[in-house]
C-alpha cells in the first residue's frame, strides 16, 4: 500500500481511538449504573437514619419502664406504710396521701408515655419494613445494571484494544521520516491533517483543487499540501 494511503489509515484509525476513548467515558450502561449506585446510596441513608431513630425510641422505652418499675415498687411500699395503722399522726398522714397523689400521677404518665412510644415504634416496624421490601428491589435492579455495565464496558474496551493493535501494525509499516512529519503536522493541526482527495476536492475543506497539484500529487515521493487548509493531500481518486 502507498504510503500516504497508509498515513492516511493511521490519522482514521486515531480518529477512532479518540472517538472510543471518549465512549468509554460516557458508556450509558455504565452513567445509569452510576446514577443508580448514587440513589441507593442516599436510600441506604434514609433507611440507616429510620433504624437509628427507632433504637433511640427503643431505649427511651426501656429507660421509661425502668423509671415505671421504680416508682411502682415506690408506690407499693408508701401504701403498705400509710395503711399499715403504724402512722398515727394526721399530718405525716396527710403528707404520705399528697406524695403517694404525685407518685401515682407520675406513674400515670410514665403509663401514657410508654403507649405512646410503643406505638411510635411500632409505626417505625411498618415503615421500616416496607423500606427493606424496597431495598431489596432496588438491590437486585442495581445488580442487573452492574452486570449490564461491565458488560458494555468490556465490549468497549476490547473494541479500543483491537484500534490500538491495528495501529500499531499500521505504524510499523510506514517510514520513519513520514511518520514524524505526521505527527508534527497534526501537533500544528490540532487534529486531522491528511486528505483524501476525491474528484478533484480536498476531503477536509471540500475546497476544489487546481489540475496541477493533482498530477504534482501522483509524483513518487512529492509531498503536496491544500492551499486553502493546509492538508497533506492523497491521492484518492
Amino acid at each position: 500500500m502507498d504510503q500516504l494511503k497508509m498515513l492516511w489509515e493511521l490519522q482514521e484509525l486515531e480518529q477512532q481511538i479518540k472517538q472510543k476513548e471518549s465512549q468509554l467515558q460516557n458508556i450509558p450502561s455504565v452513567l445509569e449504573h452510576q446514577e443508580r449506585s448514587q440513589e441507593f446510596g442516599e436510600f441506604q441513608q434514609k433507611l440507616q437514619k429510620e433504624e437509628e431513630e427507632k433504637r433511640k425510641a427503643q431505649k427511651k422505652q426501656r429507660s421509661k419502664e425502668s423509671e415505671l418499675q421504680s416508682i411502682s415498687a415506690s408506690i407499693k411500699t408508701a401504701k403498705d406504710k400509710l395503711y399499715s395503722g403504724e402512722v398515727q399522726s394526721a399530718k405525716e398522714l396527710e403528707s404520705m396521701e399528697k406524695n403517694l397523689q404525685a407518685m401515682q400521677s407520675d406513674q400515670s404518665g410514665l403509663e401514657e408515655d410508654i403507649l405512646t412510644l410503643m406505638e411510635f415504634i411500632e409505626n417505625l416496624d411498618q415503615e421500616l419494613q416496607e423500606l427493606r421490601k424496597e431495598e431489596e428491589q432496588k438491590k437486585e435492579i442495581l445488580e442487573e445494571w452492574r452486570h449490564k455495565a461491565q458488560e458494555d464496558f468490556s465490549i468497549a474496551q476490547e473494541e479500543l484494544k483491537d484500534l490500538q493493535r491495528q495501529r500499531e501494525i499500521l505504524v510499523r509499516q510506514i517510514e520513519e521520516p513520514l511518520l514524524k512529519k505526521y505527527y508534527q503536522h497534526s501537533e500544528r493541526a490540532g487534529g486531522r491533517c491528511i486528505s483524501v482527495v476525491r474528484e478533484g476536492f480536498c476531503g477536509i475543506c471540500h475546497v476544489s483543487l487546481p489540475s496541477a497539484f493533482r498530477a504534482r500529487m501522483l509524483t513518487p515521493g512529492q509531498l503536496v499540501y491544500c492551499e486553502n487548509c493546509g492538508s497533506l493531500l492523497v491521492p484518492g481518486d
